[in-house]
Parts: structure tokens; sequence; C-alpha cells
């Protein structure tokens, strides 16, 4: 019998994770103070934001924001708290406003975060009060990249490039797309809540193409998708494959060469000669950036950024992306923020079927994926709070000990591609993800980098 409390909380070297870390409140309240803060989390993307004045509340962690355009243009990051007393002002999801007013006692501030208003002023201060020194907590470190804005609490942190690390080049290339004229906010966000921990959801839109067959196994029965690729008796050259990436980053169902390509044209011809003439063009324009790619990639199915940041979407010419924050709501709750993005020159078409699929087939409340997943997340985070549960580990052994020397692999088209790049079965990406989550907290734990 394999008893996790012998054991750290994440045994890299064995592929072992403790149950605990799903559920146990202490554990959470120490994520929320060494991960969070000392991550680069995402706020938004500049398409929700157009004009001065406008806003957005999120969360950083477990912590309210407000992120909101200044009379200046620009984009900026504020903690939702009054600091007087630390109630919220900002009650709304999102709007365009040119001040923020404390329902409490009505303070107020303008959108460059500075305190503009006290009531009473002279009489319940003396005029003495400096209004400099209670503006609202900026969020330190803001990088707006291609569009997206992400935020930093940590000054010792990394810089965000050095962050994304490899990413980087999948991002660029597929989720940032500013060689086919950017990506814009079409809908969202959409919300709601899931019985269980973060961390589940994170690990499984990083890396899992396992599940897929049989999670989403009766929407697939019932035909709701055509051309799918991705479950053949054996791996193929050209994909789908999972990359992992330092720190903890990882993406999955990438392809390879000209079959994606072939089986988005496939699909065009079903929504329309406009559509049939944007993935031709779109694909000679993505031919030209990636001349001195060997492999010559397509497209991405899945991914997502340490800690809590991820997308799905082929990210094709016939695909849009759908983004997902999972904001933790304690160690057994958390909220999936849902929004879908499209290339800007999309044809209209191609608009209307992500938002179609999204609302029928993916992870919206109203989707098949997202109902399969979240029962799947509940009953694994229910049956593994008991007593004697937590002391059997997760098993994360799959094609462990094989990094870098995988079966078939000199058959693979994958020259050029950073990264781990591993087969479409492998838990490589959610070793690395745990191993730096247990890093970050100062725990123990056993084994090296899996990207070593």
């Amino acid at each position: 019998m394999i008893d996790s409390r012998a054991r750290p909380l994440v045994d890299r070297e064995h592929g072992l994770v403790a149950r605990r870390i799903f559920s146990d409140p202490a554990l959470y309240e120490q994520e929320l103070d060494r991960v969070f803060p000392r991550c680069w989390l995402f706020l938004a993307h500049e398409s929700m934001l157009p004009r001065p004045g406008d806003f957005l509340t999120t969360a950083m962690g477990s912590d309210p924001v407000i992120v909101v355009r200044g009379k200046d243009g620009e984009l900026r990051a504020f903690l939702n708290t009054c600091r007087h007393r630390g109630n919220r002002v900002c009650l709304f999801d999102q709007g365009n406003a040119s001040t923020f007013a404390c329902s409490y006692h009505g303070w107020s501030y303008n959108t460059e975060g500075e305190l503009t208003g006290v009531p009473f002023a002279r009489e319940a201060y003396y005029e003495r009060l400096d209004r400099s020194e209670w503006g609202l907590p900026a969020v330190p470190r803001l990088r707006n990249y291609a569009g997206y804005l992400f935020g930093c609490w940590d000054d010792a942190a990394p810089d965000f490039e050095e962050y994304l690390g490899d990413l980087k080049w999948y991002w660029d290339l597929f989720m940032c797309a500013t060689w086919n004229g950017g990506l814009e906010v079409v809908n969202g966000p959409h919300r709601y809540m899931v019985p269980g921990n973060w961390k589940i959801m994170a690990e499984n839109l990083m890396g899992d193409h396992y599940h897929t067959s049989v999670t989403h196994g009766s929407f697939f029965k019932l035909g709701q998708v055509q051309n799918r690729g991705g479950y053949e008796d054996v791996q193929n050259p050209n994909g789908p494959f999972e990359v992992a990436m330092r720190p903890a980053h990882g993406c999955g169902g990438v392809y390879t060469g000209q079959v994606a390509f072939e089986r988005d044209l496939q699909i065009a011809e079903r929504m329309g000669p406009d559509v049939v003439d944007y993935t031709r063009e779109r694909y000679q324009r993505l031919q030209r950036l990636i001349a001195d790619v060997p492999c010559q990639p397509y497209s991405v199915g899945h991914g997502g950024m340490f800690p809590n940041f991820c997308w799905s979407g082929n990210s094709s010419a016939t695909s849009g992306r759908t983004f997902y924050l999972l904001q933790p709501k304690g160690p057994l709750q958390t909220e999936v923020w849902v929004w879908y993005m499209v290339e800007q020159g999309a044809p209209r078409a191609v608009r209307e079927a992500h938002a179609s699929v999204g609302g029928r087939a993916g992870q919206l409340a109203s989707g098949f994926f997202a109902q399969d997943d979240a029962e799947n997340f509940e009953r694994v985070t229910e049956s593994s709070r008991g007593v004697l549960a937590r002391r059997f580990p997760f098993n994360y052994q799959m094609q462990l000990g094989r990094e870098g020397d995988w079966e078939g692999q000199a058959d693979w088209n994958i020259s050029g591609l950073p990264g781990q790049v591993g087969p479409r079965f492998g838990e490589s990406i959610q070793r690395q993800f745990f191993g730096y989550w247990s890093e970050m907290m100062g725990h123990p734990t056993e084994g090296g980098s899996a990207c070593e």
C-alpha cells in the first residue's frame, strides 16, 4: 500500500501527488499568500475596455481588483477595497465611470486610483488627511502583451516574457495572432461555480488529452463533431502532441504539417465560400511566418499559463479561442470565467459557429463538455476528502521516465517546436505543474523538473 502520509505532498520522481492538496483549508490559505501574489495573473483583454472610463472587476487570488482605462488611455489595476474601512468601491462587473465611491462612508477615487472625495473632510479631519497617501492600492507590475493585460504583485518575480518561457512562442503564434490582426472578445464573461479545487481544472485544461474520449464519449457518439482526430489507434506523426514548458505551463492538441489544415478546409467548405477563401489566405500568411520552422505547425487545441489562466479551441481558421480564468473560491469551490475570442478578420460564419458550438458543446454551463467535466471534478473532490482516501496519492506516472525518449519519437514531425514535446497521452505537464506549485509553497518535493 502506498501511504501518502509518509511522502511529500508532491513526489515528481515517482509521479505521486497527495490528495490533501485539493481540499486542505490550511494549504489553500498558503496558496493565496505564496502562489497567486508571486505569479503573473490574467486581468483583462484590452478589447473589453475600449474607452476612457471603461472598467471591469475581477480577482487576483482571493483579492478583488478593478481594471480601468484612465482618462489618459492607460490601463491600470487597483485593489477593489476602500482605504477607510475596506468596503468595495466598485460593486459592478463592468461599465464606465469617472469615479468609484464607497457606499459606506463615501470616500471616492478617480480612474487613476487617487482619493478625490472625503465627505466632511474639513470638519472630520481638520484638513489634515493627506489624500495622496490614501489612494487605492495599485497593482505594481502590469504588462499589456498583444492586448492581454497581466498583473503581478511581487517585485522579485521574473519579467513577464521570462515567466512565459517557451510558451511565448506558442502564445505569439496561436493565442495572440497579431500576424492576422490579433484577437478580440466577442462574448463573455460567462460564469459558473464548480464544486472542486482550482488545480484539478487547471491541470486538466493544460494537458489532459487522455480523458476526452471517455469523459466526453457520449457527445462524440451523438455525432456532434465531424473530422475529429487525435484518437486513432496509434500516435500520428503530425499530432496531436502535448508540450510541457517551464516553469509550469503547458499546451496540447498541437498539430503540424498539412493534416490539420486540410481538415480545416473541409470544415470551411461546409461554412461557405468566404470561409474557404479566408482559410486559404490565412494559411498562406501563416506559412510565410513559419517558413523557417521545419515541422510547419498549424494549430494548438488547449493549454494554460500557471497558475489559473487556460484556453481551448483549435486556434485555426474555422475556430475561435475560449479562454478560462479559474477563480479560487475556497479549497472546494472554483468560479469559472469564460470568454470567447476570435481573430479580428474572421468571417461572420466563424464567429457565429464558435459561439454556437461553445454553448452546445463547450465549457459554458450549458455545454456538454462543461457538464461532463464538472461532474467528474465534483466527484473527484468529494471522494478524495475522506480520512482513509487521503492516504492514497493520485497517480501521475503516465510516460514517467520517458521524457525526451518517447516511443516512436523518431518519426514525429516536431522539428522546431519549443518546449518538451511529448505524445498525446502523457502527464509531464501535470508533474511540472504540481512540482512548481510545491516549490512556490515552500514544501519539500522529490525529483527534478519534468522538462529537464
